[in-house]
């Protein structure tokens, strides 16, 4: 008799990025792991985007939350799903990717079914095209450990790059593409949804190490990850919550020094980048920002929870956009 081949849910969450969608869809067709099962999570897109995966990908199984519940509201779903289910495996799949090498699955399970101790792995990603690695080998948020890799990065960037050839213990793997196993997250718990994206990764890997389960980096190639190009406005609510959630990571796991650090050097940082633009708009732009950060801050010292951030829930709200990872 074979032996019985461990379940995977693929989970992609998708917020208004239908054709990236279809195209990454369409290429999970290809998988060559016959256990995998595709989840297909929508944010409340109201673009299409339902009625497509329904119509041309009926073997997905799909899942409406009707609200932009960021990225940690949107794969919680998929998920409990996934668990609910009996999966031994879920896989998290950013919706902008393509297939690079169509067994990758296969081989990360058969890595860890011989590694019991990995609760999370990630593979190798190539950004834009096959060839150039993505490094997703990432440190979580910290004062000094920021300034020390702003230095490095600058004199010696290579330093920084561990997405390598060899399998490494990370400290944080982006989320780009995680496979996570279901033992893991039945001890530690889902995502933290008080974060709703960025450094939503981070704060589950560090409870995941906690618990003593290893977050492991695998050379193994994967996916294309077709990144759109355009940075972000640091006054913009990416920068928002990359700060903000900073705070609240650090604060969580104790380390509120470091998070009032953090939350002084981020204010003086943006205040200095207002006052050096010489533009009156762009200084009320960056006090404004540094208040709204001051104001997050405070409420998580009180209360240890953040407060509703219902502006970015609006999905009419176009500057939602710039929330895709």
């Amino acid at each position: 008799m074979n032996e019985r081949q461990p379940t995977v849910d693929l989970i992609v969450l998708n917020y208004r990025m239908r054709e990236d969608l279809r195209r990454c869809l369409l290429s999970l067709r290809d998988l060559s792991y016959r256990q995998c099962r595709v989840i297909v999570v929508d944010n409340g897109s109201r673009d299409g985007t339902e009625e497509m995966v329904r119509e041309e990908f009926p073997e997905a199984t799909f899942i409406q939350t009707g609200v932009n519940s960021g990225y940690t509201g949107g794969n919680n779903r998929g998920l409990e799903a996934a668990i609910a289910r009996g999966a031994d495996y879920a896989m998290i799949l950013n919706p902008d990717t393509i297939l690079a090498n169509h067994d990758f699955i296969g081989e990360m399970v058969a890595v860890l079914e011989a590694e019991r101790g990995i609760g999370i792995a990630g593979p190798r990603v190539f950004l834009r095209e096959a060839g150039t690695v993505q490094n997703t080998v990432l440190f979580p948020p910290g004062l000094w450990r920021s300034l020390i890799n702003w230095f490095r990065f600058r004199l010696a960037p290579g330093t920084l790059v561990y997405s390598g050839n060899q399998m490494v213990e990370a400290e944080v793997l982006n989320g780009v593409c995680l496979l996570l196993r279901i033992a893991c997250l039945r001890e530690i718990g889902l995502f933290d949804e008080h974060i709703f994206m960025y450094i939503e990764d981070a704060e589950m890997q560090h409870r995941a190490r906690q618990a003593g389960w290893r977050v492991t980096y695998l050379p193994i190639d994967s996916v294309i990850h077709r990144q759109k190009r355009e940075g972000y406005d640091h006054l913009g609510r990416v920068g928002f919550l990359l700060k903000r959630n900073s705070l609240y990571y650090l604060d969580k796991i104790g380390r509120r020094k470091d998070a009032f650090g953090y939350a002084v050097f981020s204010v003086l940082l943006t205040l200095l980048r207002g006052i050096a633009s010489l533009d009156r708009e762009q200084f009320r732009s960056s006090t404004g920002f540094s208040k709204s950060l001051l104001d997050e801050y405070w409420q998580i010292r009180r209360k240890r929870v953040p407060l509703p951030l219902a502006w970015l829930t609006n999905p009419d709200d176009e500057k939602c956009e710039e929330l895709n990872k």
